[in-house]
């Protein structure tokens, strides 16, 4: 049941605990896609989310498998894999995902890449084509998850 959610359960050999692992990213990456993943990463910008949310299992899509691997992501969830609760608490995250850009800027709920581009300062270029992200994942209407 769990793998049909997005996350699967992996047991720690050593102390018998449970954590929640979530879903690869399975669609394969836009050139602007893994060029807006390593901005992001350079200029130290984070994700928050939780293994369980549908929200940022799309973030995740939305960005791809190639790109994905240069987010920053903080797993928030008690039960998540290398949870970091209380990094999630002690910077105010009250809901997934969250982005905290290297801008300052601060966003929460689901974004567009696009969207992304523009809050956190992504210039190239050329300009971010949001046609070339479009119908790649299918829409949760935006949102995301408490």
């Amino acid at each position: 049941m769990a793998e049909e959610l997005g996350y699967f359960p992996v047991k720690d050999e050593k102390s018998g605990e449970t954590f929640m692992v979530p879903a690869k990213a399975k669609r394969t990456s836009t050139d602007q896609a893994v060029e807006l993943a390593k901005y992001l990463q350079s200029t130290k910008a984070v994700m928050y989310g939780a293994f369980w949310c549908p929200h940022c299992q799309r973030q995740k899509e939305l960005f791809g498998k190639e790109a994905w691997k240069y987010i920053t992501y903080v797993e928030c969830s008690p039960k998540g894999y290398k949870s970091q609760y209380a990094t999630c608490l002690s910077n105010g995250i009250d809901g997934y995902p969250s982005w905290k850009f290297g801008n300052g800027k601060s966003q929460g709920g689901e974004m567009e890449l696009i969207d992304i581009a523009t809050t956190s300062g992504f210039k190239k270029k050329f300009a971010f084509d949001g046609s070339l992200e479009e119908g790649q994942v299918p829409s949760l209407g935006g949102g995301g998850c408490k």
